[in-house]
């Protein structure tokens, strides 16, 4: 509508297009004026950083919760029913007011009737509960008989109030429309489900929760200041951890169901022989083959051809296991040696395993773990039944696309004895580090490379050494040798289907059905003989046909040489494919396809900007996006065609439902390298099994997650595509493709017969990294109109299965980090009060109250988060791997000290998604997931975490230091409340320490040291430091960097107010309390002893903000005089000194110390530095909004008063770091001197690895012949008397080759 074509007022673009003779849309955007368009204001939805997106779009979840919580508290209390009616229209309210300021789309008259309606509904309630509050006298007992019919009328008004806010919904006039579950079944299974979380939910808050916080809350004293009661701070105090829990505690019991739920239903699918672990034991697989080859071959076939055809398929099942080195040869021939059938005929033969009368032989010498998980998992996909798929040729046709950057493809012969491995104040070389962790599958190879017929070469066994190594980690090679396993599924199946095809007609049908799309974005750039290229080329040759290469050139051309409508590029930008059929040209191939693009097509992240360029190079109907750190297996490939059908309608078969537009399958976890490597690995196991069962089963909110996901292109082509790629908001690009899918009433399922490898983070900076990537995505997901239109379309119980597995998951770690703020601060407040006196006259119902509450809070809700991190992993374990192995796994994630790796990471996605949410520019997080074996420094873990965790956690350490201080309170909390909070904050402070590879090594601490200090005095960069070393400069540049998000957010927030603005009240009204009693004045004879013991208190942290001003007038005149500027180190210790110093004076000016021993000394001296502090960390945030940069002020760039604050600003917080930092480094050389003890020192490589190091390795800085740490390696295994001769042999022969293409290099 905002397109026109001429000058104002134009000519609607669609308009012109409909002349039957002119030009096509494309053609005719030139035309188009823009400056027109955009002046018009025709954007309907406006993407805002704030929290009204989540409001208007999740509002009726809080509305929910808002009945939900007055339920609980009125379920003891008849009288207080008539409150339950009032959350639902008060927050429908700010919910409307939201969605209107978002959503530009409707008319006015549509907004009319629906503020109108909004506000019948809201102000109803209002007026019948006022008229039944007045006519009861405030709800008396003997006038409650009186207005029986008011409080009637007031309860049938609020309950049509309340299913109005729940039920309805504003459409956007463009018809776009959330698909409506016609499955019965499943709207009642997620009906259902919500109503037992909330059941629980309410059960544990009437019974266990609330109940004590009532008790305290009644308790609390009637104590008068400044025309306030007290009752009004306290009650504040109390209900607002409370209520932010109530919210918080939902996310916890829906994990507990879905963990609960969702193995049962993998059990009743799985059957009880899983249960059992038949098949790990090789037991009840004789079924498989009559199922197998009924599905995919011939659906009448006899015994006879089912063993005939079934003993091919599995022959190359186990030659492939052979061919990736996880079986020994002896197992390979036990494993496909048939099993001859009395009275069957030579032909009738099967491998013992599916032979029923000898099956209850266990899988024979499978001693890999990896090779019996691989055949445990294809005995169990039979279990699933998969659709039939007997004609390969009727299927639909597929494109795997992987995009690719800068990863790794094929492993350089050069690397895997240059690139060093730490391990244990030692090193080795990257290609010992792999033999001795893949021990048995190196022996393996050994074996296979000298059992050969003909001899290979020594250029061929290095390039099998670099085989081998590439498929053992994150590479590019590993990914498209699993992919392209399709290729050769569907030729071993068409053999079978089709045994008249010959080879080159079976090869050109696999390639119509299966293609291999390696979007190699930087493939044009690789120069002849590079690395890059050579494996690029390697990987053409040597892998199927159907592998294709997308990339992208341009071409430098002069201005005059571009069309008119490109004036202003200097470059043409070209997309172009290659294959292994095109001619070399230069040491490239030369493409086979090219296609200009209208510009430079990075326009967004990146990697969907790749997706959407080599899409149209994409010849399936169906496209799998994968990412260069997965792989498939050859006997999953082979459920590939029941996969293709899953998108297909055969004739004569109809299925009486709709094409789904995505299908999802589950993955394999293959990183799980040391503690963090599993905790990571198991994280994406729980949602990738059960809790995406879940999602697509039951609560039907399943969206799309980029990987292994097949989605139907043609459905995809009509929504814009597989990927979104508007920079920052789609930083999460893969989601938008189930929302949009979603909006469009199409269908998304999940199957779990076929599944894919996976390779995730294994580093603590790495995984973290990911999270914060996924956290500040999910941020901007959530301003997106896509999500408005879900958040105002879904039916309710939908509706909170979207909200908590996507945006409410991020958004409960910011509620659940502020619950634990607020039980502190509470704590604290408490503790500080009894103290000072004013808690004296709390009575025993208080007391008792506030003891129970804190108990029944620390101890369910602890235990409840610790469940919900550990209840479906070991119940999903237990029911595919039986209770052994989910014991084992418990106890190992226990003693890595999980929940503490767990609390730390919710709190980096709890900072992650409030920044973004307030201040946006989400960029792509680069992780990289290579082996997490290189110490980072104590700089460098400090810079990183120090805002997202360490800072909080610090302020927490404060709190209950001042608790400390001043003495046990009545309130007694419980050892679980400590021991909570002891986690948390140890989590918070020690956590990036203690999961650092080789952290405690007494010279690095005091290396660490030094360059800590060095870095805090710092000055500013230099003129031409590369942007990703500017923060490494020094502590001005990385504070300054913190700061910069900021100028992105509007200044209007400061007027509003914050959580610590209202902790600032808080303490400010207890200090009020405590100068103003009579108690307390009674010893302040003079005014001036008042002012200085009185107001003073009450009083913003001044002295400082003072004493800066004047250094910044005095630095402004000598700056003026001597026409020059100070040193930035020099003026940032002045800062530093003047803020210590007058922070100093004015507290000991506050502090009475003729009465130091006295509740009105110390205690009330504790309390004045409590509430100075609470008061300046409010200011602090206030000043970060109005402030520029850090640096600008300290070169004189801005003047006198900008100046001052910005150096007070400075002064604090280098202060507060300097402490922390201080602080760890001293804990840390603690640690480090602990572990020297003997029989100790290996604890800390244990805890991480879990496993100490058995391979040779050299000290750093030794003078040791690098070059022949291989070949010493390969020598002491030759030597393993564990070994065969032969095996000894083939180890020799490697090692020969190694010394030789050593000593040639």
């Amino acid at each position: 509508r905002a397109l026109f074509v001429g000058d104002a007022p134009g000519r609607p673009l669609l308009e012109a297009v409909e002349e039957r003779d002119g030009p096509d849309l494309f053609e005719r955007l030139c035309e188009v004026n823009w400056d027109l368009a955009t002046t018009l204001n025709a954007k309907m939805y406006w993407e805002t950083h704030s929290w009204f997106p989540l409001l208007a779009s999740f509002g009726r979840v809080y509305v929910l919760h808002g009945i939900a919580f007055t339920a609980c508290l009125a379920a003891r209390d008849s009288l207080a029913w008539a409150y339950v009616g009032l959350p639902a229209p008060a927050i429908s309210i700010a919910v409307e007011l939201s969605a209107y300021l978002l959503n530009k789309q409707h008319t006015c008259a549509e907004w009319l009737w629906t503020i109108g309606a909004t506000s019948c509904f809201a102000v109803l309630p209002f007026a019948t509960f006022a008229a039944s509050y007045v006519g009861t006298d405030g709800f008396a007992e003997d006038k409650i008989s009186q207005q029986t019919g008011a409080l009637r009328t007031h309860y049938a008004v609020s309950v049509v109030s309340a299913i109005y806010f729940l039920a309805s919904t504003i459409q956007p006039r463009t018809g776009f429309r959330p698909s409506v579950r016609k499955n019965l079944v499943q709207l009642a299974s997620s009906f259902l489900f919500w109503v037992a979380v909330f059941a629980i939910k309410c059960v544990m808050s009437i019974y266990v929760l609330l109940p004590a916080t009532r008790e305290a809350i009644e308790g609390v004293p009637d104590v008068e200041f400044v025309g306030r009661t007290w009752q009004v701070v306290n009650r504040v105090v109390l209900w607002m951890p409370v209520v932010l829990s109530f919210i918080t505690e939902t996310a916890f019991y829906q994990t507990f169901l879905i963990g609960t739920v969702g193995p049962i239903l993998a059990a009743v699918r799985f059957g009880a022989r899983t249960l059992c672990g038949a098949y790990r034991k090789g037991k009840g697989m004789d079924k498989i083959p009559r199922k197998m080859i009924r599905t995919l071959v011939a659906e009448k076939a006899n015994e006879e051809e089912i063993r005939s055809d079934f003993g091919e398929l599995w022959r190359e099942v186990v030659k492939d296991l052979r061919h990736s080195d996880l079986l020994t040869e002896r197992a390979r021939v036990e494993l496909d040696t048939p099993q001859s059938l009395p009275g069957a005929g030579s032909r009738a033969r099967l491998p013992s395993q599916f032979d029923p009368a000898v099956n209850s032989k266990p899988l024979p010498d499978v001693k890999n773990e990896e090779a019996r998980r691989r055949l445990v998992v294809f005995a169990r996909a039979w279990k699933q039944r998969p659709p039939a798929a007997r004609d390969v040729c009727k299927c639909p046709s597929l494109t795997v696309m992987i995009p690719h950057y800068g990863e790794d493809n094929l492993i350089q012969f050069s690397q895997l004895f240059n690139q060093r491995i730490e391990l244990e104040k030692k090193s080795t070389v990257l290609m010992a580090y792999l033999v001795d962790y893949f021990r048995d599958e190196f022996v393996n190879f050994a074996r296979r490379m000298h059992g050969k017929s003909e001899q290979p070469t020594d250029q061929q066994i290095q390039f099998e050494l670099r085989r081998w190594a590439s498929l053992r980690m994150q590479t590019l090679w590993r990914t498209v040798d699993g992919m392209t396993k399709g290729h050769k599924a569907l030729d071993i199946l068409l053999r079978l289907q089709r045994p008249d095809l010959n080879d080159r007609v079976r090869d050109s049908i696999c390639r119509d059905k299966f293609q291999c799309l390696a979007a190699m974005q930087l493939y044009g750039e690789f120069k002849e003989g590079s690395p890059e290229l050579e494996a690029a080329e390697e990987m053409l040759q040597r892998m199927p046909s159907s592998l294709s290469i997308a990339f992208l050139v341009n071409n430098q051309e002069g201005k005059e040489q571009m069309p008119a409508d490109n004036i202003q590029q200097s470059k043409r930008f070209f997309s172009c494919v290659v294959d292994s059929s095109c001619p070399l040209e230069n040491g490239k191939r030369k493409p086979k396809y090219t296609v200009e693009l209208p510009g430079f097509p990075v326009l967004g992240n990146g990697k969907s900007d790749n997706q959407n360029h080599a899409i149209i190079f994409s010849r399936g109907e169906l496209i799998q996006a994968i990412d260069a750190n997965q792989e498939s297996y050859l006997e999953s490939a082979l459920l590939l065609p029941s996969v293709l059908a899953e998108f297909a309608r055969y004739p004569g078969q109809e299925t009486g439902r709709s094409r789904p537009g995505i299908v999802g399958f589950r993955e394999h976890i293959f990183s799980a390298v040391g503690s963090l490597g599993s905790l990571a690995a198991e994280g994406e196991f729980v949602f990738g099994t059960v809790t995406q069962r879940m999602l697509a089963q039951v609560l039907g909110c399943r969206m799309h997650y980029g990987h292994p996901d097949i989605m139907d292109k043609l459905q995809m082509i009509t929504q814009g595509g597989i990927s979104k790629a508007t920079r920052g908001l789609n930083l999460s690009e893969d989601i938008f493709a189930g929302m949009d899918l979603t909006l469009r009433g199409g269908e998304i399922k999940y199957t779990e017969y076929h599944h894919v490898g996976k390779g995730r983070d294994m580093g603590f900076m790495s995984i973290l990294s990911f999270f914060g990537k996924l956290a500040a995505g999910t941020a901007e997901q959530s301003i997106t109109r896509q999500s408005f239109r879900l958040g105002r379309g879904l039916s309710v119980p939908r509706l909170l299965g979207y909200y908590y597995s996507h945006v409410g998951y991020y958004f409960n770690q910011i509620l659940m980090a502020k619950t634990l703020w607020w039980f502190v601060f509470a704590m604290t407040f408490f503790v500080l009060s009894d103290a000072t006196g004013v808690g004296a006259e709390q009575d025993a119902t208080f007391r008792e109250g506030a003891s129970k509450m804190y108990r029944g809070y620390f101890g369910p809700v602890f235990f409840l988060f610790v469940l919900a991190t550990m209840w479906p992993l070991f119940f999903e374990i237990l029911v595919e791997d039986g209770l052994a192995k989910a014991c084992r796994t418990v106890v190992l994630d226990l003693l890595a000290l999980s929940p503490m790796f767990y609390s730390f990471q919710g709190k980096v996605i709890a900072h992650f998604m409030n920044l973004e949410i307030f201040y946006g520019g989400a960029e792509y997080i680069p992780t990289g997931r290579g082996l997490a074996t290189v110490r980072q420094s104590f700089r460098s873990l400090f810079a990183n975490f120090a805002h997202t965790n360490m800072f909080d956690g610090f302020e927490l350490l404060s709190f209950i230091l001042a608790s400390y201080l001043v003495g046990s309170s009545s309130v007694d909390v419980g050892y679980p409340y400590w021991f909570c909070i002891g986690t948390v904050v140890s989590s918070w402070l020690v956590a990036p320490f203690l999961y650092n590879p080789y952290m405690f090594s007494l010279r690095a601490v005091y290396t660490d040291a030094l360059e800590f200090g060095r870095w805090l005095v710092g000055g500013i960069a230099k003129e031409g430091t590369p942007a990703n070393k500017i923060t490494q400069w020094s502590w001005l540049e990385w504070t300054t960097s913190l700061q910069t998000p900021r100028q992105r957010a509007s200044r209007h927030w400061l007027y509003l107010p914050s959580w610590r603005l209202l902790t600032a009240v808080l303490s400010e009204c207890l200090t009020a309390t405590v100068v103003t009693s009579d108690a307390y004045e009674a010893e302040l004879s003079t005014t001036a002893d008042q002012v200085r013991h009185q107001v003073l208190p009450l009083l913003p942290p001044i002295f400082a903000g003072l004493a800066l001003g004047l250094v910044a007038i005095f630095h402004g005149v000598v700056s003026c005089c001597l026409k020059e500027r100070v040193h930035p180190t020099f003026l940032l210790v002045v800062c530093a000194v003047f803020v210590a110093f007058a922070s100093m004076a004015e507290v000991y000016a506050m502090v009475r110390w003729p009465v130091w021993d006295t509740d009105y000394g110390f205690h009330t001296g504790v309390l004045i530095v409590f509430n100075k502090y609470c008061v300046l960390r409010w200011e602090l945030d206030w000043a970060d909004w109005l402030m520029p940069k850090y640096t600008e002020c300290f070169v004189g760039t801005h003047g006198i008063i900008a100046t001052g604050i910005t150096w007070w600003v400075v002064g604090w917080r280098w202060w507060r770091d300097a402490l922390l930092g201080c602080g760890l480094t001293c804990a840390i050389a603690g640690v480090a001197l602990v572990l020297r003890i003997p029989g100790v020192a290996h604890v800390h490589h244990l805890f991480l690895f879990r496993n100490r190091a058995k391979i040779t390795t050299r000290a750093p800085g030794k003078n040791a012949d690098e070059a022949q740490e291989l070949p010493r390696f390969l020598r002491e295994l030759a030597q393993d008397k564990d070994l065969t001769v032969f095996e000894k042999a083939a180890v020799a022969r490697l090692q020969d080759v190694v010394e030789n293409s050593m000593s040639i290099g």
